[in-house]
């Protein structure tokens, strides 16, 4: 932990957000602090360490992409198998969660995604499975804001925004998939500003597949959207790259 101190107008809140530390996590560390509304100038606070990752949130997130993999192939056993692995893995995980300070809404979404998923995969209903198991890989980011990353969790936000976008073309719900659009481009906008100085290129290439999708999704060009999501999604492993050059 390291210290700070409380500087005029500082509030808990914004103490949290400027070392991107969960809320929950900094007023843990500070017991001394006995109304969390109510901190002084000149006041000592520390900053927590976030936790390590727990290796069952890679697991998961590999075994989930893979699920949806599974599908699109037509293997519903191996998907069926895979599933199964993921709630093992997630029973192992949630204490490490719980210690983490994640919230319980995010942790019972998964364990919820999770059995979705399989009762789907079961009746072999391939874009509902698929939305589920996606579904995972959202609650996964989610719940990697509570630990110490390199890489920030919205780069795999985009990468689930660009797979539900995907099923959301397969299905003819254009409506969807622009609104996954617009929520994409949010995330996107939240990290931009950390890799423009460096990675101009990278993001301009970025900035280019969302006028893309865009373009496609308001046409309802069927095979373009699918291929601007699909280089979203290869898009984001080297914004992935590029966070671990910027931080690692």
């Amino acid at each position: 932990m390291q210290p700070y101190i409380v500087k005029p107008n500082d509030t808990l809140y914004l103490i949290a957000k400027e070392f991107n530390v969960p809320l929950a996590q900094l007023i843990e560390a500070n017991p001394h602090i006995t109304n969390p509304n109510l901190i002084y100038e000149g006041q000592t606070i520390m900053i927590p360490d976030m936790p390590a990752v727990p290796e069952q949130i890679g697991d998961i997130m590999t075994e989930a992409i893979a699920v949806i993999e599974d599908i699109v192939m037509v293997d519903w056993e191996s998907a069926n198998r895979r599933i199964n692995g993921i709630r093992t893995l997630m029973n192992n995980l949630a204490p490490m969660l719980q210690e983490a300070k994640v919230p319980n809404t995010v942790i019972f979404g998964m364990n919820a995604a999770i059995r979705n998923t399989e009762q789907n995969i079961s009746q072999r209903r391939t874009f509902p499975a698929m939305s589920q198991a996606n579904q995972i890989t959202q609650l996964l980011a989610d719940a990697l804001d509570f630990f110490n990353v390199i890489i920030p969790p919205d780069v795999l936000r985009l990468a689930y925004f660009a797979r539900q976008m995907i099923v959301n073309v397969e299905q003819n719900d254009w409506a969807e998939a622009h609104q996954n659009y617009r929520r994409a481009l949010t995330v996107w906008q939240r990290i931009q500003p950390e890799l423009e100085s460096g990675y101009v290129q990278d993001v301009s290439n970025f900035d280019q597949v969302f006028e893309r999708i865009n373009e496609s999704i308001n046409r309802r060009d069927y095979l373009t959207a699918i291929n601007n999501a699909n280089r979203m999604l290869e898009l984001t492993d080297v914004i992935a790259a590029d966070f671990e050059q910027l931080y690692g």
